[in-house]
């Protein structure tokens, strides 16, 4: 899953492998989920975090239907912005095909009304110098 940074301070990216076969959505995750937690850790400087939920005040919102995906994303002062394209199952990862980039995935975990991302592929502007630093993501989404 890709925030575009574009200078956006909510924005990063959680990306990841894509491989194997691919299926529809399962129907359990179709919905709208909104984020309690997007955090990124430096995997070089572990101490560096940031949560764009918690500590930049962002709101992030995934909605998935059987064969697209929007992700929108906005903080104080700033536009909301967002994604989207094609997504699919490939195991236990969500594949994600932006129409503007290459394809992303996540693994996720289902918990009733919780769902769980994370990647250790991922990548955020941690020392704020417009390159990305490598990073895992985790994200906590609950069912609106």
């Amino acid at each position: 899953m890709r925030l575009r940074r574009d200078h956006d301070p909510t924005a990063g990216a959680a990306a990841g492998r894509t491989a194997g076969q691919r299926g529809p959505v399962d129907t359990a995750l179709l919905g709208s989920w909104s984020a309690t937690r997007w955090q990124y850790t430096s995997r070089t400087q572990p101490e560096a975090v940031v949560d764009v939920v918690c500590s930049l005040g962002a709101t992030v919102t995934l909605s998935l239907s059987e064969e697209a995906y929007v992700l929108t994303w906005s903080s104080a002062g700033r536009e909301s912005r967002s994604i989207g394209g094609a997504v699919a199952v490939d195991g236990d990862r969500l594949a994600l095909h932006a129409q503007d980039g290459p394809p992303d995935a996540v693994v996720y975990r289902l918990a009733g009304e919780t769902l769980a991302l994370s990647s250790d592929a991922s990548e955020w502007d941690f020392d704020g110098d417009g390159n990305d630093e490598a990073a895992n993501f985790v994200a906590v989404l609950v069912r609106l």
